[in-house]
């Protein structure tokens, strides 16, 4: 979910009420919860692997089918199945140590399948391991690490005979570009955002895939076009981002209750008042449907401070009152912490 202090920490003082949707906006949060992309490469495994699915509110944590069992795509015939199991077994434990969040484990399994896949001369099993390490270290925050692999990884599909604009290249070039955001490089990150753009339009668009990644490409260079303050922009690829969200989620999903509290924090930052309370409103509208309303406290609170910014103090109390009622109920901090500043916001703006 969009943080509002990526967002706002250029906007004119006066309108410091706006605080993050996520309060703590520690780079733990902004990485688990914005940077995560199911892999596109090898999602055979994903039955196994949980951990590239994260909860974000990319749309892309939908599983990307390709008809290709596990030891087919490995190179393994299903008479092989026994004799390569090992390789197999410690991939899937590196998988489990990676959903427990015990990273030291899970790098010293890949470490093992690494060397089995070696040994067993695998390019594809190499291919797998070095992807696999290059999401744990982008996860963990080991950016420079992440982006060593991610390299290899890229060299390797280069190498072995992929075209620069498959759909795997495209993909990890959009993580490196993430990377280079995340590092502060800006420049590498805008000519890794916009390569990541023009390469998907040459995809047909009714590939699945090749949809599902130009909406993640538009999603993620939106943030990007955020944080150097275009909002403007920022605001059209979201709006790409939703519409490709629409279609393959549909419009009542969580996904799209999260990109539409997006538009609206980008329409508050492009100073569209008006915007901005309607996408969040539509936000709340999406959210009561769903089954999971963690979310929608949060989502209540940023309503909040924009009914505040606009002066209608009686809505923005009830919208806030409303987000902390939703904390409570589902444990969640950040509607809490986030409801509770714009109460107080409202009094200072009440008293004086």
């Amino acid at each position: 979910m969009l943080k509002i202090t990526h967002i706002l920490r250029k906007v004119a003082p006066k309108r410091h009420l706006f605080r993050p949707i996520v309060c703590k906006t520690t780079f733990k949060h902004f990485v688990a919860e914005k940077n995560s992309l199911r892999n596109l490469i090898y999602p055979e495994l994903s039955k196994y692997n949980k951990y590239f699915s994260f909860k974000s509110h990319s749309f892309l944590s939908r599983p990307i089918l390709f008809a290709v069992s596990i030891l087919t795509w490995l190179g393994f015939d299903q008479d092989e199945e026994e004799k390569e199991s090992e390789l197999i077994m410690t991939l899937k434990r590196a998988v489990l140590c990676t959903q427990r969040e015990e990273y030291e484990k899970a790098e010293q399994m890949l470490h093992l399948a690494l060397r089995i896949a070696q040994q067993q001369q695998n390019q594809q099993g190499i291919l797998y391991c070095y992807d696999l390490m290059a999401n744990l270290a982008f996860n963990t925050y080991n950016l420079d690490k992440a982006e060593k692999l991610f390299v290899t990884v890229l060299q390797l599909l280069l190498g072995g005979g992929i075209p620069e604009d498959d759909i795997k290249v495209i993909h990890i070039s959009l993580k490196l570009a993430r990377i280079c955001q995340l590092k502060a490089n800006i420049e590498r990150a805008d000519i890794g955002y916009k390569w990541c753009l023009e390469q998907i339009e040459h995809h047909d668009k009714d590939n699945e895939d090749a949809k599902l990644l130009y909406g993640v490409i538009n999603d993620w260079y939106a943030q990007y076009l955020l944080d150097i303050g275009n909002s403007a922009q920022a605001l059209m690829h979201l709006n790409e981002a939703y519409k490709v969200c629409n279609e393959i989620e549909g419009i009542n999903s969580e996904k799209s209750m999260l990109l539409l509290n997006d538009l609206g924090i980008t329409s508050f930052r492009a100073e569209d008042y008006n915007r901005a309370e309607k996408f969040l409103q539509e936000a709340i509208n999406v959210g009561n449907k769903l089954e999971d309303k963690s979310h929608l406290g949060v989502i209540h609170a940023n309503l909040g401070l924009i009914l505040l910014q606009k002066g209608i103090y009686k809505e923005a109390e009830k919208s806030c009152n409303e987000g902390k009622k939703l904390g409570k109920l589902y444990e969640h901090t950040e509607s809490i912490e986030q409801s509770n500043y714009c109460l107080d916001q409202l009094k200072m703006n009440m008293g004086s």
